[in-house]
């Protein structure tokens, strides 16, 4: 069991700050092991080998048995210092001659848990949120799909599909060719096609029952977005994005309900009412949370 301020992991308690460093080291080690790394790229037209693979594949496995605490902070550090990296290098890497190495990406940026809730993986909506961060990343993601690209376990078509929902849902309209999404309306129309042949495939039926039902999802946003009685172009994910937003006005401190004008000065992701408020929220979990981004 975990109190509000310690962790248990392999026998003894650890302090949420005292593991913060081990999951930022562990975050850095993902990272560096899928080479998305600034200083560790591929070269041009080289893949990850098996081996790579698989040791990227081992570190998410034993990632995900890490106490559930752990794992927030865990995917807190990841998201603070490396979804830069990922943008970075998917816009670079190539879907014909790296594959493995896309896949890769695009499977950790799928694992990461969803933004929509407040003061959960806070940093993966305000990279989602950054146009200059995020460019191209929406259209890559889904032309992914499109090209029929293979997620490994613990991910797969639906984790792909939540994880092109949060781009339609929380990336600026602008950054599509229509203004009505953040993907470009051929690659949208190719993505439906490609979630009802995946759907309508035999094999379909051996996904678990959320796998489908993200993808019906998915399918049922790319249709909304087109109906012109919703409203202008783009209006549909612009209020939706705007009804999201507003989940995180309130204050994040001990239940507590009031508009929140304050903002933590390093992370800026997480609000306050007042000095109290978030003087508790630093000592209840937020100091091991608490990352300064690039983004």
């Amino acid at each position: 069991m975990s109190s509000s301020n310690s962790i248990s992991f392999n026998g003894r308690q650890y302090k949420k700050a005292e593991i913060m460093s081990e999951m930022v080291s562990l975050a850095k080690q993902l990272a560096s092991n899928a080479h998305l790394l600034a200083d560790s790229p591929l070269p041009a037209d080289t893949d990850l080998s098996e081996s790579e693979q698989t040791e990227v594949q081992n570190q998410i496995a034993a990632m995900l048995i890490l106490p559930p605490d752990a794992l927030i902070i865990f995917w807190d550090a990841f998201a603070a210092n490396h979804l830069n990296d990922i943008a970075v290098s998917l816009r670079r890497l190539s879907h014909t001659t790296q594959p493995h190495a896309v896949s890769t990406a695009i499977q950790i940026l799928s694992l990461i848990p969803e933004p929509a809730e407040q003061d959960r993986h806070p940093y993966f909506r305000k990279f989602l949120r950054n146009s200059t961060a995020v460019k191209d990343v929406p259209n890559i993601v889904a032309d992914a799909f499109v090209k029929g690209m293979t997620l490994k376990k613990p991910s797969g078509p639906g984790r792909h599909c939540t994880l092109i929902i949060n781009t339609l849902f929380w990336c600026d309209t602008s950054l599509g060719d229509d203004g009505r999404a953040s993907v470009d309306a051929g690659i949208r129309a190719a993505l439906a096609n490609a979630i009802q042949a995946t759907l309508d495939h035999p094999r379909s039926a051996e996904l678990d029952r959320m796998q489908r039902v993200e993808m019906e999802r998915l399918k049922g946003i790319l249709l909304t977005i087109n109906m012109e009685e919703l409203g202008p172009g783009g209006y549909f994910l612009k209020s939706t994005r705007e009804h999201l937003e507003g989940r995180f006005d309130m204050c994040s401190g001990n239940d507590c309900d009031e508009d929140a004008e304050l903002s933590c000065s390093k992370c800026k992701t997480v609000r306050y009412c007042g000095a109290e408020c978030q003087s508790w929220h630093w000592k209840h979990g937020h100091r091991a949370r608490c990352f300064q981004t690039d983004y």
